[in-house]
Protein backbone atom coordinates (compact mmCIF):
# COMPACT_ATOMS: atom_id res chain seq x y z
CA UNK A 1 0.00 0.00 0.00
CA UNK A 2 1.28 3.13 -0.80
CA UNK A 3 2.87 5.25 2.29
CA UNK A 4 1.57 8.51 0.83
CA UNK A 5 -2.17 7.65 0.86
CA UNK A 6 -1.73 5.87 4.64
CA UNK A 7 0.43 9.21 5.59
CA UNK A 8 -2.34 11.71 4.67
CA UNK A 9 -5.29 9.54 6.28
CA UNK A 10 -3.24 9.53 9.54
CA UNK A 11 -2.29 13.29 9.46
CA UNK A 12 -5.97 14.02 8.94
CA UNK A 13 -8.15 11.63 10.88
CA UNK A 14 -9.75 13.33 14.22
CA UNK A 15 -8.40 12.51 17.81
CA UNK A 16 -10.37 10.29 19.57
CA UNK A 17 -11.46 6.58 18.88
CA UNK A 18 -11.81 5.33 15.83
CA UNK A 19 -14.89 3.62 14.10
CA UNK A 20 -14.83 0.23 13.12
CA UNK A 21 -14.78 1.31 9.34
CA UNK A 22 -11.74 3.22 9.62
CA UNK A 23 -9.26 0.54 8.72
CA UNK A 24 -10.52 -0.11 5.53
CA UNK A 25 -10.27 3.26 4.55
CA UNK A 26 -7.04 3.89 3.14
CA UNK A 27 -7.08 0.57 1.12
CA UNK A 28 -10.16 1.98 -0.21
CA UNK A 29 -8.22 4.87 -1.19
CA UNK A 30 -5.39 3.24 -3.15
CA UNK A 31 -7.96 1.69 -5.11
CA UNK A 32 -9.97 5.20 -6.03
CA UNK A 33 -6.21 6.78 -6.46
CA UNK A 34 -6.10 3.76 -9.29
CA UNK A 35 -9.11 3.98 -10.90
CA UNK A 36 -8.57 8.66 -11.01
CA UNK A 37 -5.61 7.66 -13.13
CA UNK A 38 -6.68 5.14 -15.35
CA UNK A 39 -9.56 6.97 -16.19
CA UNK A 40 -7.98 10.18 -17.02
CA UNK A 41 -5.22 8.37 -19.53
CA UNK A 42 -8.24 8.24 -21.59
CA UNK A 43 -8.97 11.30 -21.00
CA UNK A 44 -9.62 12.97 -24.81
CA UNK A 45 -9.04 16.39 -23.50
CA UNK A 46 -5.61 16.55 -21.75
CA UNK A 47 -6.05 20.32 -20.56
CA UNK A 48 -8.79 18.97 -17.86
CA UNK A 49 -7.07 16.13 -15.19
CA UNK A 50 -5.90 16.13 -11.69
CA UNK A 51 -2.38 17.45 -11.98
CA UNK A 52 -0.26 14.24 -10.77
CA UNK A 53 0.87 15.41 -7.13
CA UNK A 54 -3.11 15.90 -6.19
CA UNK A 55 -4.34 12.65 -7.53
CA UNK A 56 -3.31 11.03 -4.25
CA UNK A 57 -4.76 13.60 -1.72
CA UNK A 58 -8.21 14.04 -4.37
CA UNK A 59 -8.62 10.08 -3.77
CA UNK A 60 -8.30 10.35 0.16
CA UNK A 61 -10.99 13.10 0.01
CA UNK A 62 -13.25 11.02 -1.55
CA UNK A 63 -12.83 8.33 0.44
CA UNK A 64 -13.29 10.49 3.47
CA UNK A 65 -16.59 11.76 1.83
CA UNK A 66 -17.99 8.40 1.43
CA UNK A 67 -17.38 7.83 4.86
CA UNK A 68 -19.29 11.28 5.82
CA UNK A 69 -22.42 9.98 3.43
CA UNK A 70 -22.14 6.32 4.77
CA UNK A 71 -22.04 7.01 8.66
CA UNK A 72 -24.38 10.50 8.02
CA UNK A 73 -21.66 12.19 9.77
CA UNK A 74 -23.26 15.33 9.10
CA UNK A 75 -20.71 17.83 7.19
CA UNK A 76 -22.25 17.67 3.82
CA UNK A 77 -25.48 17.24 4.95
CA UNK A 78 -24.76 20.59 6.81
CA UNK A 79 -23.71 22.37 3.08
CA UNK A 80 -26.79 20.60 1.34
CA UNK A 81 -29.21 22.12 3.72
CA UNK A 82 -27.19 25.71 3.53
CA UNK A 83 -27.21 25.28 -0.03
CA UNK A 84 -30.84 24.71 0.26
CA UNK A 85 -31.69 27.77 1.95
CA UNK A 86 -29.29 30.11 -0.40
CA UNK A 87 -30.19 28.55 -3.56
CA UNK A 88 -33.19 26.43 -3.57
CA UNK A 89 -31.54 23.46 -4.57
CA UNK A 90 -28.75 21.36 -2.30
CA UNK A 91 -26.19 21.18 -5.53
CA UNK A 92 -26.36 24.66 -7.39
CA UNK A 93 -24.55 23.52 -10.29
CA UNK A 94 -24.60 19.53 -10.57
CA UNK A 95 -26.34 17.80 -14.01
CA UNK A 96 -29.40 17.70 -13.75
CA UNK A 97 -29.79 19.51 -9.99
CA UNK A 98 -33.72 20.52 -10.71
CA UNK A 99 -34.58 16.62 -11.46
CA UNK A 100 -37.33 15.24 -8.94
CA UNK A 101 -35.27 12.05 -8.42
CA UNK A 102 -33.97 13.03 -4.74
CA UNK A 103 -30.45 13.23 -3.81
CA UNK A 104 -29.64 9.42 -2.13
CA UNK A 105 -26.26 8.34 -1.32
CA UNK A 106 -23.30 8.16 -3.45
CA UNK A 107 -25.12 10.20 -6.32
CA UNK A 108 -22.60 11.07 -8.99
CA UNK A 109 -24.53 14.48 -8.79
CA UNK A 110 -22.81 14.81 -5.39
CA UNK A 111 -19.89 13.56 -6.54
CA UNK A 112 -19.96 16.34 -9.67
CA UNK A 113 -20.13 19.46 -6.98
CA UNK A 114 -17.59 17.71 -4.76
CA UNK A 115 -14.86 17.32 -7.13
CA UNK A 116 -15.51 20.78 -9.19
CA UNK A 117 -15.52 22.64 -6.09
CA UNK A 118 -11.84 20.73 -5.48
CA UNK A 119 -10.84 22.06 -8.65
CA UNK A 120 -11.83 26.06 -8.01
CA UNK A 121 -9.78 25.25 -4.74
CA UNK A 122 -6.58 23.20 -5.76
CA UNK A 123 -6.02 24.04 -9.03
CA UNK A 124 -8.22 26.99 -10.17
CA UNK A 125 -6.31 27.70 -13.26
CA UNK A 126 -7.06 25.11 -14.76
CA UNK A 127 -10.53 24.55 -13.35
CA UNK A 128 -13.18 23.19 -15.57
CA UNK A 129 -16.94 23.63 -16.65
CA UNK A 130 -18.98 21.63 -13.88
CA UNK A 131 -20.72 20.27 -16.63
CA UNK A 132 -17.38 18.81 -18.60
CA UNK A 133 -17.50 15.24 -20.19
CA UNK A 134 -14.01 14.55 -17.93
CA UNK A 135 -15.35 15.72 -14.34
CA UNK A 136 -18.37 13.71 -15.27
CA UNK A 137 -16.37 10.62 -16.06
CA UNK A 138 -14.72 11.07 -12.66
CA UNK A 139 -17.75 11.13 -10.95
CA UNK A 140 -19.62 8.64 -12.40
CA UNK A 141 -16.47 6.27 -11.59
CA UNK A 142 -16.14 7.28 -8.45
CA UNK A 143 -19.79 6.70 -7.34
CA UNK A 144 -19.39 3.66 -8.29
CA UNK A 145 -16.75 2.56 -6.61
CA UNK A 146 -17.83 4.18 -3.60
CA UNK A 147 -20.71 2.17 -3.83
CA UNK A 148 -19.38 -1.26 -4.02
CA UNK A 149 -16.90 -0.61 -1.11
CA UNK A 150 -19.04 1.04 1.28
CA UNK A 151 -21.81 -1.35 0.97
CA UNK A 152 -20.06 -4.01 2.96
CA UNK A 153 -18.37 -1.60 5.95
CA UNK A 154 -20.31 -0.87 8.95
CA UNK A 155 -21.36 2.30 8.95
CA UNK A 156 -19.57 3.49 11.76
CA UNK A 157 -16.83 6.26 11.09
CA UNK A 158 -13.76 8.15 14.02
CA UNK A 159 -15.10 11.23 12.47
CA UNK A 160 -19.02 10.85 13.36
CA UNK A 161 -17.87 9.59 16.82
CA UNK A 162 -15.97 12.81 17.42
CA UNK A 163 -18.35 15.26 16.10
CA UNK A 164 -21.01 13.44 18.27
CA UNK A 165 -19.07 14.12 21.41
CA UNK A 166 -19.66 16.20 24.42
CA UNK A 167 -21.07 20.19 23.22
CA UNK A 168 -21.16 21.28 26.23
CA UNK A 169 -18.41 23.38 27.19
CA UNK A 170 -16.95 26.21 23.99
CA UNK A 171 -13.43 24.66 24.57
CA UNK A 172 -15.21 21.55 23.48
CA UNK A 173 -17.04 23.02 20.42
CA UNK A 174 -13.66 25.01 19.96
CA UNK A 175 -11.79 21.09 19.48
CA UNK A 176 -13.98 20.36 16.79
CA UNK A 177 -13.77 23.69 14.68
CA UNK A 178 -10.40 23.56 14.89
CA UNK A 179 -9.97 19.69 13.04
CA UNK A 180 -12.97 20.40 10.97
CA UNK A 181 -11.49 23.89 10.15
CA UNK A 182 -7.42 22.31 8.98
CA UNK A 183 -8.04 18.43 9.16
CA UNK A 184 -11.30 17.72 7.30
CA UNK A 185 -11.89 16.66 3.49
CA UNK A 186 -14.17 19.81 3.21
CA UNK A 187 -11.55 22.53 4.40
CA UNK A 188 -8.21 21.32 4.67
CA UNK A 189 -6.76 22.41 0.88
CA UNK A 190 -8.47 26.04 1.52
CA UNK A 191 -6.53 25.98 5.12
CA UNK A 192 -3.03 25.29 3.66
CA UNK A 193 -3.81 27.21 0.33
CA UNK A 194 -4.32 30.10 3.59
CA UNK A 195 -1.51 29.64 5.44
CA UNK A 196 1.17 29.40 2.12
CA UNK A 197 0.41 33.11 1.88
CA UNK A 198 1.54 33.87 5.74
CA UNK A 199 4.40 34.63 6.70
CA UNK A 200 4.35 33.28 10.22
CA UNK A 201 2.96 29.87 8.95
CA UNK A 202 -0.08 27.90 10.80
CA UNK A 203 -0.13 30.10 14.10
CA UNK A 204 -2.46 29.88 16.68
CA UNK A 205 -3.82 33.27 15.37
CA UNK A 206 -3.99 32.48 11.63
CA UNK A 207 -5.48 29.07 12.55
CA UNK A 208 -8.67 30.98 14.74
CA UNK A 209 -8.95 33.54 11.88
CA UNK A 210 -9.39 30.91 9.51
CA UNK A 211 -11.88 28.40 11.36
CA UNK A 212 -13.83 31.27 12.52
CA UNK A 213 -13.75 33.98 9.53
CA UNK A 214 -12.64 32.36 6.18
CA UNK A 215 -15.81 31.97 3.85
CA UNK A 216 -14.56 29.28 1.26
CA UNK A 217 -15.58 28.03 -1.99
CA UNK A 218 -17.75 25.71 -0.42
CA UNK A 219 -20.59 27.86 -1.21
CA UNK A 220 -19.00 30.91 1.06
CA UNK A 221 -19.25 29.15 3.97
CA UNK A 222 -16.50 29.03 6.52
CA UNK A 223 -16.05 26.21 9.23
CA UNK A 224 -18.35 27.59 12.02
CA UNK A 225 -21.38 27.57 9.50
CA UNK A 226 -20.59 23.68 8.44
CA UNK A 227 -19.90 22.60 11.98
CA UNK A 228 -22.93 24.81 13.23
CA UNK A 229 -25.24 22.81 10.86
CA UNK A 230 -23.28 19.42 11.53
CA UNK A 231 -22.87 19.25 15.57
CA UNK A 232 -25.93 17.24 16.67
CA UNK A 233 -27.64 17.42 20.05
CA UNK A 234 -27.66 21.38 20.22
CA UNK A 235 -30.26 23.91 20.04
CA UNK A 236 -31.24 26.35 17.40
CA UNK A 237 -29.99 29.05 19.70
CA UNK A 238 -26.62 27.00 19.87
CA UNK A 239 -26.02 26.83 16.25
CA UNK A 240 -26.97 30.63 15.82
CA UNK A 241 -24.21 31.28 18.93
CA UNK A 242 -21.57 28.96 16.65
CA UNK A 243 -22.36 31.19 13.32
CA UNK A 244 -21.56 34.37 15.49
CA UNK A 245 -18.02 33.33 16.21
CA UNK A 246 -16.97 35.44 13.12
CA UNK A 247 -17.38 38.77 14.72
CA UNK A 248 -15.06 37.63 18.06
CA UNK A 249 -14.89 40.15 20.14
CA UNK A 250 -11.16 41.42 20.14
CA UNK A 251 -10.50 44.47 22.84
CA UNK A 252 -8.33 44.92 25.43
CA UNK A 253 -9.84 43.86 29.07
CA UNK A 254 -9.36 44.35 32.31
CA UNK A 255 -9.63 41.03 34.65
CA UNK A 256 -11.74 41.69 37.10
CA UNK A 257 -12.18 38.90 39.10
CA UNK A 258 -11.30 35.25 39.25
CA UNK A 259 -12.58 32.02 40.86
CA UNK A 260 -11.98 29.58 42.37
CA UNK A 261 -7.93 30.32 43.25
CA UNK A 262 -7.07 26.43 42.49
CA UNK A 263 -8.37 23.65 39.97
CA UNK A 264 -10.29 24.15 36.81
CA UNK A 265 -12.24 25.54 35.08
CA UNK A 266 -11.76 28.87 36.07
CA UNK A 267 -14.72 31.89 36.00
CA UNK A 268 -13.17 35.16 35.38
CA UNK A 269 -14.80 38.24 35.23
CA UNK A 270 -13.38 40.73 32.48
CA UNK A 271 -14.61 44.22 31.59
CA UNK A 272 -14.24 45.45 27.87
CA UNK A 273 -12.17 48.53 27.76
CA UNK A 274 -13.65 49.89 24.55
CA UNK A 275 -17.09 49.47 24.89
CA UNK A 276 -17.31 49.38 29.07
CA UNK A 277 -19.32 46.07 29.22
CA UNK A 278 -18.47 42.81 31.45
CA UNK A 279 -17.54 39.06 30.23
CA UNK A 280 -17.99 36.19 32.13
CA UNK A 281 -15.39 33.84 31.02
CA UNK A 282 -14.97 29.57 31.42
CA UNK A 283 -11.58 28.91 31.01
CA UNK A 284 -9.95 24.90 31.60
CA UNK A 285 -6.47 26.70 31.06
CA UNK A 286 -3.76 25.04 33.39
CA UNK A 287 -2.63 26.92 35.61
CA UNK A 288 -4.92 30.05 34.69
CA UNK A 289 -2.85 33.13 34.15
CA UNK A 290 -5.54 35.99 34.30
CA UNK A 291 -5.07 37.55 37.48
CA UNK A 292 -7.54 40.16 38.94
CA UNK A 293 -5.83 43.63 37.74
CA UNK A 294 -4.02 42.46 34.31
CA UNK A 295 -5.23 43.86 31.33
CA UNK A 296 -5.63 41.28 28.51
CA UNK A 297 -5.74 41.49 24.55
CA UNK A 298 -7.54 39.04 23.11
CA UNK A 299 -10.94 37.75 21.40
CA UNK A 300 -13.98 36.33 23.50
CA UNK A 301 -16.62 33.87 21.56
CA UNK A 302 -20.30 33.15 23.40
CA UNK A 303 -21.48 29.62 23.90
CA UNK A 304 -24.40 28.65 26.48
CA UNK A 305 -24.26 31.99 28.49
CA UNK A 306 -20.88 32.42 28.93
CA UNK A 307 -17.70 34.07 27.02
CA UNK A 308 -14.56 31.66 25.77
CA UNK A 309 -10.97 33.04 24.88
CA UNK A 310 -10.55 32.25 21.09
CA UNK A 311 -6.93 32.46 19.48
CA UNK A 312 -3.94 34.08 21.15
CA UNK A 313 -4.04 36.23 24.16
CA UNK A 314 -1.26 39.24 25.16
CA UNK A 315 -1.14 39.97 28.67
CA UNK A 316 -0.48 43.02 30.43
CA UNK A 317 0.68 43.43 33.94
CA UNK A 318 1.37 46.77 34.59
CA UNK A 319 -1.50 49.00 33.27
CA UNK A 320 -2.82 51.49 35.77
CA UNK A 321 -6.66 52.27 35.22
CA UNK A 322 -4.75 55.57 33.57
CA UNK A 323 -4.39 53.91 30.74
CA UNK A 324 -7.82 52.35 29.96
CA UNK A 325 -9.05 55.55 27.96
CA UNK A 326 -5.91 55.37 25.66
CA UNK A 327 -6.24 51.83 25.15
CA UNK A 328 -9.89 52.60 23.90
CA UNK A 329 -8.78 55.32 21.82
CA UNK A 330 -5.61 52.81 20.31
CA UNK A 331 -8.77 50.13 19.02
CA UNK A 332 -11.25 52.90 18.06
CA UNK A 333 -8.47 54.64 15.69
CA UNK A 334 -6.22 51.45 14.72
CA UNK A 335 -8.93 48.68 14.30
CA UNK A 336 -12.23 50.18 14.03
CA UNK A 337 -13.89 47.73 12.01
CA UNK A 338 -13.18 45.08 14.82
CA UNK A 339 -14.25 47.52 17.65
CA UNK A 340 -17.82 48.20 15.91
CA UNK A 341 -18.98 44.91 16.50
CA UNK A 342 -19.65 45.28 20.19
CA UNK A 343 -19.84 49.18 20.11
CA UNK A 344 -23.23 49.51 18.02
CA UNK A 345 -23.07 53.25 18.45
CA UNK A 346 -19.45 54.50 17.26
CA UNK A 347 -20.45 52.02 14.64
CA UNK A 348 -23.94 53.99 13.55
CA UNK A 349 -21.81 56.94 14.07
CA UNK A 350 -19.25 55.60 11.30
CA UNK A 351 -21.69 54.59 9.10
CA UNK A 352 -23.63 57.91 9.15
CA UNK A 353 -19.73 59.57 7.90
CA UNK A 354 -19.56 56.82 5.23
CA UNK A 355 -22.54 57.88 3.73
CA UNK A 356 -21.97 61.72 3.74
CA UNK A 357 -18.38 60.70 2.19
CA UNK A 358 -20.23 58.36 0.05
CA UNK A 359 -22.89 61.49 -1.36
CA UNK A 360 -19.43 63.49 -1.40
CA UNK A 361 -18.07 61.69 -3.67
CA UNK A 362 -21.00 60.99 -6.12
CA UNK A 363 -21.66 64.71 -6.38
CA UNK A 364 -17.93 65.66 -7.06
CA UNK A 365 -17.64 62.63 -10.09
CA UNK A 366 -20.98 62.67 -10.69
CA UNK A 367 -21.07 58.46 -10.09
CA UNK A 368 -19.90 55.97 -7.20
CA UNK A 369 -17.16 54.61 -9.63
CA UNK A 370 -14.59 56.70 -11.45
CA UNK A 371 -12.06 55.60 -13.91
CA UNK A 372 -8.63 56.57 -14.37
CA UNK A 373 -6.31 56.14 -17.71
CA UNK A 374 -3.41 55.71 -14.79
CA UNK A 375 -2.13 56.28 -11.42
CA UNK A 376 -1.05 59.48 -12.28
CA UNK A 377 -4.38 60.64 -13.24
CA UNK A 378 -5.73 59.36 -10.15
CA UNK A 379 -3.29 60.71 -7.53
CA UNK A 380 -4.20 64.40 -9.50
CA UNK A 381 -7.85 63.93 -9.37
CA UNK A 382 -7.50 63.07 -5.39
CA UNK A 383 -6.06 65.75 -4.51
CA UNK A 384 -8.20 68.24 -6.31
CA UNK A 385 -10.81 66.76 -4.92
CA UNK A 386 -9.77 66.97 -1.37
CA UNK A 387 -8.74 70.15 -1.53
CA UNK A 388 -11.72 71.12 -2.84
CA UNK A 389 -13.24 69.13 0.64
CA UNK A 390 -11.07 71.07 3.17
CA UNK A 391 -11.95 74.49 1.34
CA UNK A 392 -15.63 73.60 1.83
CA UNK A 393 -15.32 73.32 5.28
CA UNK A 394 -15.23 75.12 8.10
CA UNK A 395 -11.87 77.52 8.40
CA UNK A 396 -11.59 77.65 12.45
CA UNK A 397 -11.81 73.37 11.84
CA UNK A 398 -9.18 72.95 9.01
CA UNK A 399 -6.87 75.33 11.28
CA UNK A 400 -6.84 73.18 13.98
CA UNK A 401 -6.52 69.52 12.19
CA UNK A 402 -3.33 71.35 10.41
CA UNK A 403 -2.26 72.45 13.81
CA UNK A 404 -2.84 69.06 14.92
CA UNK A 405 -0.41 67.37 11.39
CA UNK A 406 1.63 69.36 11.27
CA UNK A 407 0.55 70.22 7.94
CA UNK A 408 1.41 73.20 5.53
CA UNK A 409 -1.47 73.11 2.91
CA UNK A 410 -4.93 72.83 3.63
CA UNK A 411 -5.29 69.21 2.63
CA UNK A 412 -4.69 66.19 3.70
CA UNK A 413 -1.02 64.05 3.33
CA UNK A 414 -1.18 61.79 0.45
CA UNK A 415 1.06 59.16 -0.26
CA UNK A 416 0.35 56.28 -3.25
CA UNK A 417 2.49 53.20 -3.26
CA UNK A 418 4.90 53.88 -6.88
CA UNK A 419 3.55 50.93 -8.48
CA UNK A 420 0.47 52.28 -8.51
CA UNK A 421 1.43 55.61 -10.21
CA UNK A 422 3.32 53.40 -12.58
CA UNK A 423 0.42 52.01 -13.41
CA UNK A 424 -0.80 52.67 -16.90
CA UNK A 425 -3.84 50.06 -17.66
CA UNK A 426 -6.49 52.13 -16.29
CA UNK A 427 -7.58 52.21 -12.89
CA UNK A 428 -10.99 52.00 -11.18
CA UNK A 429 -12.47 53.61 -7.83
CA UNK A 430 -15.63 52.60 -6.60
CA UNK A 431 -17.06 54.07 -3.40
CA UNK A 432 -18.61 51.38 -1.15
CA UNK A 433 -21.11 53.04 0.82
CA UNK A 434 -21.05 50.76 3.39
CA UNK A 435 -17.43 50.22 3.58
CA UNK A 436 -15.32 53.24 1.65
CA UNK A 437 -13.45 53.07 -1.43
CA UNK A 438 -11.85 50.32 -3.17
CA UNK A 439 -9.38 50.29 -6.35
CA UNK A 440 -8.61 48.35 -9.46
CA UNK A 441 -6.06 48.04 -11.43
CA UNK A 442 -6.31 47.13 -15.21
CA UNK A 443 -9.60 48.26 -15.05
CA UNK A 444 -9.34 48.85 -19.21
CA UNK A 445 -9.56 45.36 -19.33
CA UNK A 446 -12.21 44.79 -16.82
CA UNK A 447 -14.88 47.79 -18.66
CA UNK A 448 -13.43 45.86 -22.76
CA UNK A 449 -14.22 42.16 -21.34
CA UNK A 450 -17.59 43.22 -19.28
CA UNK A 451 -18.43 45.23 -22.60
CA UNK A 452 -17.97 41.78 -24.94
CA UNK A 453 -21.01 40.33 -22.82
CA UNK A 454 -19.38 36.83 -22.55
CA UNK A 455 -18.01 36.47 -26.14
CA UNK A 456 -14.49 36.81 -27.57
CA UNK A 457 -12.29 37.40 -24.19
CA UNK A 458 -8.53 37.54 -24.54
CA UNK A 459 -6.41 35.68 -22.49
CA UNK A 460 -5.71 38.95 -20.15
CA UNK A 461 -9.67 40.02 -19.96
CA UNK A 462 -10.19 36.91 -18.92
CA UNK A 463 -7.40 36.81 -15.96
CA UNK A 464 -8.53 40.35 -15.00
CA UNK A 465 -12.01 39.50 -15.06
CA UNK A 466 -11.25 36.49 -12.85
CA UNK A 467 -8.95 38.73 -10.20
CA UNK A 468 -11.97 41.58 -9.86
CA UNK A 469 -14.14 38.31 -8.67
CA UNK A 470 -11.53 36.32 -6.41
CA UNK A 471 -9.85 39.62 -4.92
CA UNK A 472 -10.28 40.04 -1.16
CA UNK A 473 -9.43 43.46 -1.88
CA UNK A 474 -12.38 44.41 -4.22
CA UNK A 475 -16.02 44.73 -2.47
CA UNK A 476 -19.25 42.85 -3.63
CA UNK A 477 -21.03 46.05 -4.51
CA UNK A 478 -18.02 47.25 -7.01
CA UNK A 479 -18.84 43.38 -8.56
CA UNK A 480 -22.79 43.84 -8.52
CA UNK A 481 -22.18 47.69 -9.72
CA UNK A 482 -20.63 46.44 -13.19
CA UNK A 483 -23.21 43.35 -13.17
CA UNK A 484 -25.66 46.49 -13.26
CA UNK A 485 -24.36 48.00 -16.44
CA UNK A 486 -23.11 45.51 -18.40
CA UNK A 487 -24.56 42.00 -16.97
CA UNK A 488 -22.85 39.16 -15.75
CA UNK A 489 -21.90 36.85 -19.42
CA UNK A 490 -18.59 37.60 -18.86
CA UNK A 491 -18.04 36.77 -15.42
CA UNK A 492 -20.04 33.58 -15.60
CA UNK A 493 -17.80 32.22 -19.03
CA UNK A 494 -14.79 33.47 -17.18
CA UNK A 495 -15.33 30.92 -14.85
CA UNK A 496 -16.76 28.11 -17.70
CA UNK A 497 -20.74 28.53 -15.99
CA UNK A 498 -22.31 29.58 -18.99
CA UNK A 499 -25.16 27.68 -19.85
CA UNK A 500 -26.60 26.95 -16.61
CA UNK A 501 -29.42 28.75 -14.83
CA UNK A 502 -27.77 32.39 -14.75
CA UNK A 503 -29.13 33.26 -12.10
CA UNK A 504 -28.66 31.07 -9.24
CA UNK A 505 -25.14 30.42 -10.77
CA UNK A 506 -24.26 34.18 -10.70
CA UNK A 507 -25.72 33.55 -7.13
CA UNK A 508 -23.44 30.88 -6.49
CA UNK A 509 -20.16 32.08 -7.80
CA UNK A 510 -20.43 35.17 -5.79
CA UNK A 511 -21.20 33.69 -3.05
CA UNK A 512 -18.11 31.60 -3.43
CA UNK A 513 -15.67 34.45 -4.08
CA UNK A 514 -17.04 37.32 -2.05
CA UNK A 515 -18.49 35.53 0.82
CA UNK A 516 -17.55 37.24 3.55
CA UNK A 517 -19.74 40.23 1.59
CA UNK A 518 -23.11 38.40 2.78
CA UNK A 519 -22.20 38.94 6.35
CA UNK A 520 -21.85 41.78 8.96
CA UNK A 521 -19.89 44.73 7.30
CA UNK A 522 -18.22 47.77 9.43
CA UNK A 523 -17.05 50.44 8.24
CA UNK A 524 -13.50 50.94 7.60
CA UNK A 525 -13.47 54.37 8.72
CA UNK A 526 -11.21 54.92 12.34
CA UNK A 527 -13.64 57.48 14.30
CA UNK A 528 -11.12 60.36 15.68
Amino acid sequence: MSIAIKDIFRANRPPGKPGRADRYLPETAQDMRRLLRKIQRDFHDPSVIWPGDFVSEVAVILVEFGEDLHADAGLWRSLENTNRELFGTPLPLAEDTDSTAPLAGFDPRRMQHLLWTLWQVMSPENCPSPAHPNLLLLADAASTLLEERFHRLPPESGVKTFLAGSSRFGWEIKRKLVWLGTHSYLFRQVFDKDVSRQEQGASIGIIDDFICQEYTPWSGMAAIDVLAGALPNVSEEDRAALRSWDERHAAFYRVLSRQPDGGTPHTIVVRNLVNGQCYTVSTDMAGCPFEPGLVVFGSLTPWRNEWYWSGEQRIFRDLPDAEDAKLRKSMLEKSPSIAYRYCPAEAAQARASIRRLHAEFVAYHGDDLAVFPDGLALAAAEQKRLEARWQAADPEHVRRIMNERGLTQPRPLMQFPRSMLDHDQGIGMFFNPDEGQDLMLGFKHVMSGMRKQGDGLSGTERLVLRNFVTSQNISLPFVQRLIREYGAESLLETFHLRGLPPERTLAFLLRCHKGRFFHNRYPLLALV
